[in-house]
């Protein structure tokens, strides 16, 4: 019986080692939410469509109005609908996070740049992409959309991911 728990234990930990493997930079231990802006906003969060784990968090995507390019962010840079960023009022500024759509499971590397209006909360709302972060995913279709997303803490960057 020792040796069959043994042998599972040494399964179970192969298989913690192989994923760790394909996904190296979705393991991170630092915390990467806003937990001051969660603590802010806990009456608005629509916990039906939201959840939040540490560094995950699922809920509803969508997307910056074309019409925003130009603005000023949170950051104080200018958004850009070409460039890989979003908006969150879940994660600090300048992190890093992966976008998957769940309905497709299409991925985006975007840096959280700002943050969203704290009403898209009731609505389920847990990021909002930039055109081209959304258009990757597919949910920017015809200037419309919104999807069920998992958004994952990688790191901190002030730099922008590439577009590949």
């Amino acid at each position: 019986m020792k040796n069959l728990f043994a042998l599972l234990i040494f399964i179970l930990s192969y298989q913690s080692l192989v994923a760790q493997n394909i996904y190296p930079n979705s393991l991170t231990t630092e915390s990467h939410l806003d937990s001051n802006l969660i603590k802010r906003y806990k009456k608005k969060i629509d916990t039906n469509r939201i959840t939040i784990e540490l560094n995950r968090v699922s809920g509803i995507a969508s997307f910056y109005s074309v019409g925003l390019d130009g603005t000023l962010t949170s950051t104080g840079e200018r958004y850009r609908n070409n460039r890989l960023t979003a908006a969150s009022n879940l994660f600090e500024l300048n992190t890093l996070v992966r976008v998957t759509n769940l309905r497709n499971g299409k991925t985006v590397l975007v840096r959280i740049n700002d943050h969203m209006h704290p009403d898209m909360l009731k609505k389920g709302r847990v990021i909002d992409l930039s055109v081209l972060a959304a258009k990757k995913i597919g949910i920017a279709h015809n200037g419309i959309g919104i999807v069920k997303v998992s958004v994952e803490a990688i790191g901190h960057s002030k730099e922008n991911p590439k577009n590949e």
